[in-house]
């Protein structure tokens, strides 16, 4: 039979290729009449895959006893509801565990097993036993075989629980895998005493700081080295969890999901102890929780996956909310939908599954109810955004930006980085979009590079930066690069120089700050300032005279420094590349005049709107959000060498509309996007070139 595979941001069975769009459904919590009509609103929605979670608890009769087949209950019929997924020609996603959570007692697991961490050898046994009774089950319906099953999920959200299973990891008095994993890093306890300043007779007495605090070079080593180790943790969970299934004998792909907020997990190696890994999302209503929500918790998580996935998708997609979780992120509504589906589009994800499709026992607002009936104010909103999914085929789209941002998870997931959010925040209200550049692998290298780090970067991430210099790449940082390396001693790979003054020009205070040809004006609380002549050229700014009409009653005193010049960066090349170190802090107009100094492109860029621009064979696909409370209008400035020579048409592919657009002459194009919603326009030739 044909193999399982994943490749060109597809599932592919032999040379069948299946774009992952799906949305799931727990059969055993619907009465088994519900299974066929839910799964036929599925299809009539252009669903191919389905997906459900198989709770080991619920299954499980005694310890080692099952029942998968429904002779103890109808709704254990795993057996049925495979076959009839299949009968009504669909596929599945399986998600066994062992842990599912799903809102479910104990997570999915055993009682007996629930007082366990879940790399416990008991644990681990008992787990075993589940792990090879369910696969028994699934195998002659993996897709391998000629099944409706393309791949398996191992464990769910891993993640060590350290305020459940402290004493069990070694996070309390007694040793424990903490202290396991500190031997295999350090391998010496002289090392180990040499990165936390201590005294240690051995690693049995070496304890955690679970928390950033104390800010000494020894305080962080040591919490540093337990972030270290929850990612260690988890991508072993996963580890374990996938080899017990392959020897089982499952032969498809197996994936895992991961947290979005905490950032527990590495996601990067986490698809490595697997094949596919993705974070879950679920935003507040409508975004409620402003620009931190949109940029740190959706989009700039999924635009990370894009670095290190074979399919960057998403493996829980906000489709309803449990009961009671409605009062805390709002009621959710056909347009939240809608303008979460076009931002994650936005990003540059190839497919998700909606978590849930069909409403059960503690779960509301789906767009299918538990009987399998179409919920008319919801079901159109999604069936649209399929239709639209299918239309720009986004597995195939190549994503144009010149622009990325750096990430170091490590730095990130130490819950230190402000600055880096400064960087992002900047971009989004500039309305530019980019890439991911992970400092540990290189991935996604683009021509302009903003570092989103901290003071301090591995050795290894510091020379891929100036690798990536040296190769022609122009890197930009604000204020902070790195001159320490992750064990916080002084490295300093890049020379990034220490400014001699920090002053302010706090509004009404301003600043000019010449690029070229550029002039930006800036009123930063902070700027630094080079006194000392630094090798490369400076960059110049001014102090200028207030805005006019500010009427300040200091405007005398504010007037006295107008005309001090000062340099606040320097740009020097190294190699074919070159580095530029600017005292400011980042700001949307000196983001937006970088690109225009550096002669880097911004292919799509509107006010007060997000957009992303894609193209495939000559076709160009246009992603635009308002995150805005009221409709707005915008003419998005394409990049004009794009649409040069030729004659274009615009559609919106939600409301089949002919958009205004002179994209010929200057790549101007006009929107309308009601108030927090988003939109997909194709552009594509009209006639032959002129």
């Amino acid at each position: 039979m044909p193999p399982v595979t994943l490749r060109d941001r597809r599932i592919w069975v032999g040379n069948t290729p299946y774009t992952l769009l799906s949305g799931e459904i727990h059969f055993w919590r619907l009465a088994p009449a519900a299974w066929r009509p839910a799964l036929r609103q599925a299809r009539e929605m252009g669903l191919e895959i389905v997906a459900s979670y198989v709770c080991w608890e619920f299954h499980e009769l005694a310890s080692g006893r099952f029942d998968f087949t429904g002779a103890t209950d109808p709704r254990r019929d795993l057996v049925g509801f495979i076959e009839l997924v299949a009968d009504e020609g669909l596929k599945l996603l399986i998600r066994p565990g062992p842990y599912i959570y799903g809102e479910w007692p104990n997570g999915g697991v055993p009682d007996r097993c629930a007082v366990l961490h879940r790399t416990h050898p008991q644990f681990r046994r008992e787990a075993r036993v589940y792990i090879a009774a369910v696969s028994e089950v699934l195998k002659p319906y993996l897709a391998t075989a000629g099944g409706p099953v393309l791949m398996l999920q191992a464990e769910n959200e891993p993640h060590p629980w350290p305020h459940i299973y402290e004493h069990q990891l070694g996070l309390g008095t007694e040793p424990g895998p903490f202290q396991t994993f500190l031997q295999a890093r350090y391998g010496t306890i002289e090392a180990l005493n040499a990165a936390w300043e201590s005294d240690l007779p051995g690693f049995a007495a070496a304890r955690a700081v679970t928390r950033p605090g104390i800010e000494t070079r020894a305080y962080q080593n040591r919490h540093l080295d337990y972030v270290r180790f929850q990612h260690a943790y988890s991508a072993e969970a996963v580890a374990w969890t996938a080899d017990q299934y392959r020897a089982a004998g499952i032969d498809v792909p197996i994936f895992a999901n991961v947290y979005v907020g905490e950032s527990i997990q590495n996601w990067r190696d986490t698809e490595a102890a697997c094949d596919l890994v993705g974070p879950d999302l679920y935003p507040t209503s409508e975004f409620q929780g402003g620009a931190e929500e949109v940029i740190k918790t959706f989009l700039h998580p999924l635009r990370y996956t894009r670095s290190y996935s074979a399919l960057p998708c998403i493996p829980e997609f906000e489709a309803g909310i449990w009961h009671g979780g409605q009062y805390e992120i709002g009621a959710l509504t056909a347009s939240h939908y809608r303008l979460a589906g076009c931002l994650a589009l936005l990003a540059g994800v190839a497919g998700w599954n909606w978590y849930m499709l069909v409403n059960r026992d503690n779960w509301l607002m789906s767009p299918i109810d538990e009987r399998g009936r179409p919920q008319p104010d919801l079901y159109p909103a999604f069936r649209a955004l399929v239709r639209v999914f299918r239309e720009i085929d986004p597995p195939n789209l190549t994503k144009l930006t010149a622009t990325a941002v750096t990430v170091d998870l490590l730095y990130q997931t130490a819950g230190a980085d402000e600055r880096g959010f400064a960087v992002l925040k900047a971009l989004h209200d500039a309305g530019i979009d980019h890439e991911c550049f992970d400092v540990e692998t290189g991935r996604l290298a683009r021509p302009l590079l903003f570092y989103a780090g901290g003071p301090w970067l591995s050795r290894a991430g510091q020379e891929r930066l100036l690798a990536y210099v040296e190769a022609g790449g122009s890197l930009v940082y604000f204020q902070q690069g790195p001159r320490l390396d992750d064990a916080l001693s002084p490295l300093n790979l890049l020379e990034i120089p220490a400014p001699t003054r920090i002053l302010s020009a706090s509004a009404p205070q301003r600043l000019a700050i010449q690029l070229g040809d550029e002039r930006v004006i800036a009123s930063p609380p902070a700027f630094f300032i080079y006194d000392d002549p630094l090798p490369g050229d400076p960059i110049l700014a001014e102090r200028i005279a207030e805005e006019p009409g500010e009427g300040s009653v200091l405007a005398l005193h504010i007037a006295l420094p107008v005309g001090t010049r000062y340099t606040v960066g320097v740009r020097r090349t190294h190699g074919a590349g070159q580095l530029i170190c600017l005292g400011l802090p980042p700001d949307p107009a000196l983001v937006t005049a970088l690109h225009r100094w550096l002669g880097v492109p911004i292919f799509s860029q509107a006010a007060g709107i997000q957009t992303a621009l894609f193209e495939r064979d000559g076709v160009y696909t246009l992603v635009a959000a308002n995150l805005g409370t009221e409709a707005h209008t915008a003419a998005v400035q394409l990049h004009p060498d794009l649409f040069a020579a030729r004659e274009w048409v615009a559609r919106d592919l939600f409301s089949g509309a002919i958009l205004p657009a002179n994209l010929s002459q200057d790549g101007r194009l006009v929107l309308h996007l009601d108030r927090k919603s988003g939109t997909v326009a194709r552009i594509e030739p009209q006639s032959s070139p002129v």
